[in-house]
């Protein structure tokens, strides 16, 4: 399972380098809107996310601004260990 969660984060974080990169320099065709689109998306998502789990993670002192920031990034894959700790 830890490699599991390992893989999937830097999957995660390939694809946030990918959307950034989208952002400066837009890949083109319809690729580009697909990354972006994709990007918000997964940034909505997180950001309720971290909203439902905000009293969980202020439990055990992990609610600062660089989890949120974390959070945002990799999602489940990095309040999910924190929590089963």
């Amino acid at each position: 399972m830890k490699m599991f969660n390992t893989v999937n984060r830097y999957l995660i974080l390939g694809f946030w380098v990918v959307f950034t990169i989208n952002i400066v320099t837009p890949i083109g065709g319809s690729w580009s809107s697909s990354i972006m689109n994709v990007g918000l998306i997964l940034i909505l998502i997180h950001t309720i996310e971290f909203a439902v789990m905000y009293k969980g993670l202020k439990l055990i002192g992990r609610a600062t601004p660089v989890d949120f920031i974390w959070v945002l990034l990799l999602g489940v894959f990095h309040w999910r260990p924190l929590l089963r700790k």
